[in-house]
C-alpha cells in the first residue's frame, strides 16, 4: 500500500508570486501618482483641489484593496516558496510586518470621521 503524503504539495506555478509582486507593484505606483497628482503641494490649499478632483482621488482609493490583495497573494505566495527553510521567528515577523502594512494601507482609505 502507497503512503500519502501528509502535508499539501507546493503551489503549481512559482510564477504567482512574480505576478503577484508586479500587479502589487503596478497598483501602488498608479495609487500614489493618482494621489500626488490630485493633492497640491501647499499644506495651506483651501480645499477646492478635492472639488476639482474628487474622482481621481476616489479612483486612487478604490484601487487600494485590490492592491492589498495582490500583496496577500505575494506574502502567500513567498511564504510557500520558502516552506520548511522558513523558522518561526521569520515567519512571525514577515507576517506581522504584512499585516502592520496592509493596516496602515487600509487606513488610509478609510474616510476622515467627521464629528463637526
Amino acid at each position: 500500500m502507497a503512503k500519502k503524503a501528509l502535508t499539501r504539495a507546493r503551489l503549481k506555478t512559482p510564477n504567482a508570486a512574480a505576478i503577484a509582486g508586479i500587479a502589487f507593484s503596478l497598483l501602488m505606483v498608479t495609487i500614489l501618482w493618482l494621489l500626488r497628482r490630485s493633492i497640491p503641494t501647499d499644506p495651506l490649499e483651501p480645499g477646492a483641489w478635492l472639488a476639482a478632483d474628487s474622482k481621481t482621488v476616489a479612483l486612487a482609493l478604490n484601487l487600494i484593496p485590490f492592491a492589498g490583495i495582490a500583496f496577500l497573494w505575494f506574502i502567500g505566495v513567498l511564504r510557500d516558496r520558502l516552506g520548511q527553510q522558513e523558522d518561526r521567528f521569520f515567519a512571525t515577523v514577515f507576517f506581522g510586518s504584512a499585516l502592520l502594512f496592509l493596516a496602515m494601507l487600509f487606513t488610509a482609505a478609510l474616510p476622515p470621521n467627521r464629528t463637526s
